[in-house]
């Protein structure tokens, strides 16, 4: 992503302008640097987990270190909103994935995180995470899930290096291309952080099970 971007929102190739008009009008400010893309069908060679949902919000650090400095929390709240509404999106669209003739164990049977909506923030060490959603869970846990880390995050560039997402993470594989994934817990709706190699580990238990 461009370092000059602070936001940029994911649709699905076809979606109405006007709505997506709509949308961006109700956060858009003077200096604020949005960029909207579309996301079309396409072939990846990925896990579940990496392939990129159809609707998408990306908050990138320049957002957190200098537009939100000069904005004040009251743009902060805009945003969240704007993020349950793309989330709300996602809850009512219905996405399959379709593996290639050839590698059908690459689709894990109990994964149950939406391929139709995401979030994705940047840290104020350029790791990338990316918030996944149960299908299974009411959109009411979602929102509530991204009340939460919204407070995490912005406590991490208030209080970084001393600050609560900090310690969450540590024990995760430091590699900077690794990105961090948050799960909501089914059972106890709590916050749970992953890598790559945690989150396959798990989907591979979950299979086995």
């Amino acid at each position: 992503m461009n370092d000059i971007l602070h936001l940029v929102f994911t649709y699905p190739g076809g979606f109405p302008q006007e709505i997506i008009d709509d949308d961006i009008s109700e956060i858009e400010v003077k200096d604020l640097k949005i960029q909207v893309a579309k996301q079309e069908n396409e072939t990846y060679a990925a896990m579940e987990w990496i392939v990129p949902t159809f609707f998408a919000t990306y908050i990138l650090k320049p957002y957190f270190e200098s537009f939100l400095q000069e904005a004040g929390k009251d743009h902060y709240e805009l945003l969240k909103n704007a993020c349950k509404k793309m989330l709300a999106k996602g809850k009512a669209t219905q996405v399959q994935l379709i593996s290639a003739n050839k590698s059908t164990q690459k689709l894990s049977g109990k994964y149950n995180q939406s391929h139709a909506v995401s979030i994705l923030i940047e840290t104020k060490t350029n790791r990338k995470i990316k918030l996944l959603f149960d299908n299974n869970l009411d959109l009411s846990d979602w929102e509530n899930a991204f009340d939460e880390f919204s407070t995490f995050i912005l406590e991490h560039y208030q209080n970084y290096p001393n600050d609560q997402l900090s310690t969450f993470i540590k024990d995760l594989s430091p590699k900077p291309y690794y990105t961090i994934y948050v799960k909501i817990n089914p059972t106890s709706k709590k916050l749970q952080f992953h890598d790559d190699n945690t989150l396959l580990m798990e989907v591979k238990n979950l299979n086995q099970s």
